[in-house]
């Protein structure tokens, strides 16, 4: 009897064929869905299509991402440009320093004319000195009118000034400005070049603080880094024996590595915030460099081969994310 009750509940609970059929996907339909094919004869078209298949060993359906390569055609050459553009960017800039040089040119002011006998003095020479608020008016001491003041102003650049007299009663004041262009001069390396002065320019970094002595090792594995990392990625895609997945999964694990140089640079980045004292006059060698080595100090010296560099690594370690 309890097993009768229970096929009985059983059967209650089971959903109905016009029931399931209502639920396809997330949607939920009124009432029975349309039918697939328009006609049976249509039907029957698709059936023998799908047969033929079978028996050709054909399972998969056509467009199935399985079938697509883990690895594309455009993947490998955009790896293949990002790890030629890490071995190139060792013979760009990576480091820069300047000294500001500062040159003084002669910017002259207009003359300015007064004449200091009252007794011929013409209702034209009576307008004054016009040129310039910071020229000083003088009169003759035979002069009988009363010296004129210029009001206070606002201070200016040095003027320069000077007095011509071109006859009995009459004086012209004359002067020039003296203004400053300042320009800088630069000094590059390249990360090879970097390399290669470690006896004569490495005794700068390697003679100051921890914190920059460690800025510098750091700086020297990357450098290795940009040199190891581009080709282990040219094996990874050429040199890789197998078959399509267990290569791009080998792949995907090689191509982790390229975060690293990424991790290093963010790491000499937080230690400049600590700062170090320099073991050598910076000042005297390159103003840009300042009294000690901190963020300013940092960012001034970094140039534009770091940021290649690093962007190509960024290309290459996210396409191992998307494999």
């Amino acid at each position: 009897m309890a097993a009768e009750e229970k096929t009985k509940d059983n059967s209650k609970n089971k959903i109905s064929e016009q029931q399931r059929f209502r639920y396809i996907g997330f949607e939920v339909f009124p009432g029975k869905p349309k039918d697939l094919f328009k006609s049976d004869a249509e039907k029957e078209k698709y059936v023998e299509v799908i047969k033929a298949k079978r028996e050709e060993g054909e399972v998969i359906r056509e467009q199935c991402t399985l079938l697509e390569d883990r690895v594309s055609f455009l993947d490998r050459l955009v790896m293949i440009i990002a790890s030629l553009a890490i071995i190139i960017s060792l013979f760009i800039p990576w480091f820069s320093a300047y000294n500001e040089i500062v040159e003084e040119s002669k910017a002259p002011m207009q003359n300015s004319a007064v004449v200091s006998d009252s007794t011929k003095m013409s209702p034209e020479s009576n307008m004054g000195t016009v040129a310039d608020s910071n020229a000083i008016t003088t009169t003759s001491p035979t002069a009988s009118t009363t010296p004129t003041e210029t009001a206070p102003t606002e201070p200016k650049p040095a003027v320069r000034e000077g007095v011509t007299k071109t006859g009995a009663s009459e004086e012209i004041i004359h002067g020039y400005v003296a203004k400053k262009k300042i320009h800088r001069e630069y000094s590059r390396i390249s990360a090879i070049g970097a390399i290669l002065s470690l006896g004569s320019e490495g005794k700068y970094v390697f003679s100051s603080g921890f914190i920059l002595v460690l800025t510098g090792i750091i700086f020297l594995l990357i450098f290795i880094l940009c040199i190891v990392l581009p080709i282990y990625t040219l094996y990874g895609l050429f040199g890789i024996k197998g078959d399509a997945d267990k290569k791009a999964l080998k792949l995907k694990k090689m191509l982790r590595f390229n975060w690293i140089p990424l991790v290093l640079f963010i790491l000499t980045m937080v230690l400049s915030f600590l700062g170090a004292n320099y073991g050598f006059d910076a000042a005297n060698l390159f103003g840009s460099l300042g009294e000690s080595y901190g963020p300013g100090a940092f960012l001034n010296t970094i140039s534009w081969g770091v940021f290649i560099s690093l962007g190509a690594f960024i290309i290459i370690a996210v396409k191992g994310i998307e494999i």
